[in-house]
């Protein structure tokens, strides 16, 4: 046996951070392909469900897949040792997950971003190490359909990998990339992560927020004449922004954009569940972010600032005071 194949086939040390759908999905299938997966999740009623259950996964093929642990609070991960940390919290968690990883030393080698948003690897770079982190661009999406069990709606292969060591051609990448792909959640490694985070916030930040705002799914979003509007005088604003920035997706992007939008079916983001529950939403990793880099280009982003104001406004309000929104076109 070559020692390519007995590194490959090598059982890895992997602990997930944030056991929602997109934590939980890849924390399953890498325990039901042999890895040694540790959880973490603050909402006990879910960890218990695992603790004692298992984690179940409903797709195609569903999956049933205990973990070697699970706890609700990081600081319990001290004396412990990692190949990798996947972080899957939500973005507004950032500061508080990463005080938390300092505390305890990190012990981890690599720390995998499975996050939505623009930048959210440099922050983790900016406290561990360019060399220690690797981003992912997720490509499937679930929902919590109780404790313990999750649905997955969709994935659309593969994801991808990339690394901020600047190496030509990452071992690491490569590495986790197929440890990925080998457990059913195909990903493929890049040397331009960027390309694929701008891609897939230019996605999100045209149609999330407005789907959050009015409770709706992806699909009735853009069956209503006016809110597909928006949603294209968005994405209008966010793929000009990219080029700007040096990602210029060629003429037909914006075509194939709204046709994937089409698409994309009875889903209804998460951040549908955080308006509800009062928490914070990621709107300042996605519109926000291509606001930000609009006023740096002086590119106009007129339509994704009025959707961040709107979502903090609903944010600022909680959910006592539901929003009443008349879309008559723009």
């Amino acid at each position: 046996m070559s020692p390519g194949i007995w590194y490959a086939m090598e059982k890895k040390k992997i602990v997930i951070i944030g056991l929602g759908p997109i934590g939980g999905i890849c924390a399953a299938h890498l325990s039901a392909a042999g890895h040694i997966v540790t959880g973490i999740d603050p909402w006990e009623e879910h960890i218990g469900k695992i603790k004692n259950n298992g984690l179940e996964i409903e797709c195609l093929k569903s999956i049933q897949a205990s973990l070697q642990d699970v706890y609700t609070r990081i600081d319990l991960l001290k004396e412990k040792e990692f190949d990798y940390a996947a972080i899957a919290v939500k973005t507004p968690m950032i500061q508080e997950v990463t005080a938390m990883l300092e505390s305890f030393g990190g012990g981890f080698k690599k720390i995998v971003v499975l996050q939505n948003g623009l930048d959210n690897e440099f922050y983790f770079a900016n406290c561990f190490g360019r060399d220690r982190i690797f981003r992912m661009v997720v490509n499937y999406a679930g929902n919590i359909v109780k404790p313990g069990r999750i649905k997955m709606s969709f994935f659309q292969k593969p994801n991808r990998l990339g690394c901020l060591c600047s190496q030509t051609s990452c071992c690491h990448v490569n590495e986790f990339a197929k440890i990925m792909t080998d457990a059913g959640l195909d990903t493929e490694p890049t040397e331009d992560i960027k390309k694929y985070t701008w891609q897939k916030t230019i996605l999100n930040s045209s149609i999330t927020p407005l789907a959050a705002l009015l409770d709706l799914t992806m699909s009735d979003v853009m069956v209503f004449p006016d809110t597909r509007n928006l949603v294209e005088m968005m994405l209008k604003e966010a793929i000009a922004v990219a080029k700007a920035d040096g990602y210029d997706f060629g003429e037909n992007f914006f075509d194939n954009s709204v046709n994937y939008l089409l698409n994309a079916g009875p889903h209804k983001p998460s951040m549908i569940s955080d308006l509800k529950k009062g928490n914070p939403t990621e709107i300042e990793y996605i519109n926000a972010k291509i606001v930000s880099y609009g006023k740096k280009y002086n590119v106009p982003v007129h339509y994704n600032a009025m959707m961040t104001m709107m979502v903090k406004a609903r944010d600022f309000f909680g959910t006592e005071r539901p929003i009443n929104l008349e879309l008559n076109g723009v």
